[in-house]
């Protein structure tokens, strides 16, 4: 339903309601709902749900036996990573533990325990957080020898869905089910491997974390806690990093229900949201710090800095200032209004600092945020902020953030929760960045990419959604917008074809005239260097970190992307050799 909840909640309670059982959802059905609550963060929605499937759904037997209503694996799992995203780390425990009571232990519940050690060890609470990391490493140990048989019964519930669908789908294959078929289940079997190593791995840092508290925390740990302040958990200041959490959009789901919503001001908007979303306390004093900070970060309190808009904007300004009459009032909307815009640099600027000390690096389609949050590690001086569209995404990089030790004061790192395009074009101030990192962008869903510039010209002239991020459209209105005058824009991507396609954009006549390309005459041009078309240049080598702002070689460049084809790569027995990456390295033009 287009990022909808309200309007999928809606199909989803009146089929709830039909008299006939064949047509009211199953299993299967609520955990398309789920998944759509756990990618746009709704906790509630998804609480919800959950309750009616436990309490009306599963109480009628035709609609339990028959049609599969029960909640299944998948759907457990999905409340448990929501329930953490709130940082409720105590009935995300007991829901999981409710889980393997219910349904027994399957792949997936270790995953759950894991998230609940991780939001404990956030908040604070260590042996909570010892307790569900010592359940999590259990649950993988006993993976390793359990028997397919307590699998095969979950998967045929009628109607299960999620992991359980990995399953069934095998005992299908093994009952001889054509060649595609058996090439699907294989890819889910990769990607499966892939998952439970990621798991291993964020397990292990979890461990690490505690073992780091737990000595801090000792006699005679203060000179270990100097030792280790660099990448220890050792002080997580929530604050701070809520305060450095934008959620710019509501989505139709539970939350935005609230009397006052859709008459707030923005900076009133964002901490309702992370209080429903990220677990702030409504009413709270860290509430009103949070609130004041983004009231300070869009001109609430006086403080803006105008120098940084684009002749474009400052020609729009004059001429809004002139239509109306009135001289200071700018092409921005007012402070106070719904439709006021942050600048990232008052955002992340902390206590005592000059607004323009800080760089202000922002990486779109962040994911996780693993390679932000060591770009943030290695550049202190510089301020990094993730963009990333799905919630569940943005959790892992927000816990990531904390346990590194960048939830603090002095911390450099933030994100922005939602859509690209909505923030540069409409919630940010323009020019506020002057570095902008996209990396591993997903490709059109064409195979044709000149099918796919057509259908997003197309798509720009009637208002509809692109079928891909980086349309020229986008590329020009905005990162051409919320970048400043002379910054930097690096573009990384796996795909060759896709590459060649983004330079031809950038060399366009839309693009060419406001970005150029920044190694162009310089001794990196020809390094690397595969294909030309204007001044602007595709190159297999990344750009110099003192050039683009950042490192992309050894393990702080690496990304998830690239773990998960090492292991397509490994699991086919291909071999190892490097990823190939590809990039473009683009500087705003500075107005003549």
């Amino acid at each position: 339903c287009a990022r909808d909840l309200g309007k999928a909640r809606a199909l989803l309670q009146r089929m709830e309601a039909l008299p006939v059982v064949a047509a009211r959802p199953n299993a299967r059905t609520a955990n398309t709902f789920l998944r759509g609550c756990l990618t746009l963060g709704s906790v509630t929605d998804a609480e919800l749900l959950l309750e009616r499937m436990e309490s009306r759904w599963s109480k009628d037997n035709e609609w339990r036996d028959s049609h599969g209503g029960s909640p299944d694996a998948s759907s457990y799992e999905t409340v448990v990573s929501l329930l953490c995203q709130a940082l409720r780390h105590q009935d995300a425990k007991a829901l999981a533990q409710k889980a393997i009571d219910s349904l027994g232990s399957s792949p997936g519940c270790a995953a759950m325990f894991v998230a609940v050690a991780r939001t404990a060890l956030i908040c604070g609470q260590l042996a909570a957080a010892a307790a569900a990391a010592k359940q999590a490493r259990q649950l993988l140990d006993g993976e390793d020898t359990a028997t397919g048989a307590s699998q095969k019964k979950l998967s045929q519930i009628s109607g299960s869905g999620g992991k359980r669908g990995t399953v069934k789908k095998s005992f299908e294959s093994e009952a001889g089910e054509d060649s595609s078929s058996t090439a699907r289940v294989r890819s889910l079997e990769v990607f499966q491997t892939h998952r439970r190593t990621e798991l291993m791995a964020e397990l292990r840092e979890v461990e690490s974390c505690i073992g780091a508290k737990a000595s801090a925390s000792s006699p005679g740990g203060k000179k270990r806690k100097r030792q280790s302040q660099s990448s220890g958990p050792l002080d997580v200041d929530l604050p701070h990093l809520w305060s450095r959490t934008m959620i710019f959009e509501d989505y139709g789901d539970d939350e935005s229900k609230s009397a006052t919503a859709g008459k707030e001001t923005l900076p009133d908007a964002m901490c309702r949201r992370l209080c429903a979303k990220f677990g702030l306390a409504a009413g709270s004093e860290e509430a009103s710090a949070v609130t004041a900070r983004f009231r300070k970060a869009a001109g609430v309190d006086g403080e803006t800095d105008c120098s940084r808009d684009t002749p474009k904007a400052k020609k729009k300004k004059k001429r809004k200032n002139s239509e109306e009459g009135a001289a200071g009032t700018g092409s921005l909307p007012g402070p106070g209004s719904r439709e006021a815009r942050l600048d990232l640099a008052l955002l992340m600027r902390s206590a005592g600092e000059a607004l323009q000390e800080r760089q202000v690096c922002l990486e779109l389609c962040s994911g996780g945020g693993d390679w932000l949050c060591a770009q943030a590690l290695r550049q202190p001086q510089a301020a990094w902020v993730a963009c990333e569209l799905r919630f569940d995404r943005a959790t892992r990089c927000f816990q990531r953030l904390a346990l590194k030790g960048l939830a603090k004061a002095e911390g450099n790192a933030g994100i922005i929760v939602g859509d690209a395009r909505d923030a540069l074009e409409r919630r940010l101030v323009p020019g506020c960045c002057t570095r902008l990192f996209i990396n591993h962008p997903e490709p059109p869903h064409q195979t044709d990419l000149e099918r796919a510039a057509v259908a997003a010209e197309a798509a720009e002239a009637s208002g509809a959604e692109a079928t891909h991020l980086l349309t020229a459209a986008f590329l020009r209105d905005a990162c051409g917008a919320v970048l400043a005058p002379g910054g930097l824009l690096t573009v990384c991507t796996d795909s060759l074809d896709y590459g060649k396609w983004l330079m031809q954009a950038f060399a366009s006549e839309a693009l060419k005239e406001l970005f150029e390309d920044a190694l162009h005459g310089t001794k990196a041009d020809k390094a690397g260097r595969l294909a030309r078309q204007g001044n602007v240049g595709l190159r297999s080598e990344p750009p110099s970190e003192e050039v683009c702002g950042a490192c992309y070689t050894g393990e702080d460049g690496a990304s998830y992307f690239q773990r998960l084809k090492k292991s397509e790569k490994g699991s086919r027995g291909w071999a190892s050799e490097e990823d190939q990456r590809y990039f473009l390295c683009l500087r705003r033009r500075r107005p003549s």
